[in-house]
């Protein structure tokens, strides 16, 4: 019999989330699959465990290394949207949240009596990463380390979906992790309803601004609100801006960017977040095509960028201050 199965847990210090139709016979190893892969994707790739293939590669920054094809593809996608982006979303920033005092993960860090800003090399130079696809190696500038932390996670969720769809033949699923989600629905049964997504209150804990209904697609959030915490310099975020090498400074605290594809949604929400609402938009404009994006500024206004036709179809009860249409 086809069900639909419901599964929660936490990986990647965040919340992960899975909703899958299958056969209950199926449910049990699908589930284990999912698991399995978040763990092998937080083991490889994560700057806090010494272990991982990602803190090999800081550890021997300026030395050519080969690395697993899984770290090949994540970083030659991190350089491609470095240069998408015009430098805005860069990995090599792992020394400035270093400095901003970010040394460990958040759970860790918020219960941390006295946080120190962390003294590591630091530029505003821009660097590149040297990657040789047919050695299959990574060359890390000297001095330089780097936090993927900004593009894994969709990544993890994207490769999960399409495992779902095209090995498991699942026909409808929704995966969220931490707020990068992507959802398909290609069932033929005639009255399959869409999926219904809750928009969170920036400004209040458990509350919904909105919703957003969606059979097919991906949207991500990128915010300065969850992750903050005290120094002596005084507050920072995990937004770093590669122009200054510090948190980002502007008027969005959060960003919400919907399209096709996760990454692409992740790493947009992010640059947002990083350059501020018009410039955003207007790189958002100049590089996307169909992609909405939903910002919320520190004066608590929201602002729309995309088609109001499609503001109307699928963003539900969400109050707009400012609309934005074609880059204007």
């Amino acid at each position: 019999m086809v069900s639909q199965h419901q599964v929660t847990f936490n990986a990647m210090n965040t919340q992960v989330e899975l909703t899958f139709c299958s056969v209950d016979e199926a449910a049990a190893g699908t589930e284990a699959f999912a698991k399995n892969w978040f763990r092998y994707v937080e083991d490889r790739f994560s700057r806090f465990i010494p272990q991982s293939e990602l803190s090999q590669l800081n550890r021997l920054a300026g030395d050519c290394c080969l690395v697993s094809e899984t770290m090949l593809e994540v970083v030659q996608l991190a350089e491609m949207y470095r240069q998408l982006t015009n430098g805005i979303f860069d990995p090599l920033l792992l020394n400035s949240l270093l400095n901003a005092g970010y040394t460990e993960s958040f759970e860790q860090l918020i219960t941390a009596n006295n946080i120190k800003t962390h003294r590591a090399a630091n530029s505003n130079q821009r660097h590149s990463i040297i990657i040789d696809n047919g050695m299959k190696s990574i060359q890390l500038p000297e001095q330089v380390t780097m936090d993927l932390g900004g593009i894994v996670k969709s990544w993890a969720v994207q490769r999960l979906a399409n495992h779902f769809q095209k090995k498991l033949l699942i026909d409808k699923g929704i995966i969220n992790a931490g707020g990068d989600l992507t959802c398909w629905n290609h069932s033929s049964t005639a009255n399959e309803l869409p999926w219904v997504i809750g928009i969170e209150n920036p400004w209040q804990a458990n509350e919904e601004l909105g919703q957003l209904v969606m059979s097919n697609g991906s949207i991500a959030t990128s915010s300065k609100l969850g992750r903050q915490w005290q120094n002596e310099l005084g507050s920072m975020h995990h937004i770093i801006d590669p122009r200054t090498m510090l948190p980002s400074d502007n008027e969005v605290v959060q960003c919400m960017v919907m399209g096709k594809n996760v990454i692409d949604c992740e790493i947009w929400a992010k640059v947002i977040c990083i350059v501020g609402c018009s410039e955003g938009i207007e790189l958002l404009n100049a590089k996307t095509e169909d992609y909405e994006a939903i910002i919320f500024t520190a004066q608590q206004e929201t602002h729309y960028y995309g088609e109001k036709a499609l503001l109307d179809s699928h963003w539900l009860e969400l109050e707009i201050d400012h609309y934005h249409v074609g880059g204007c």
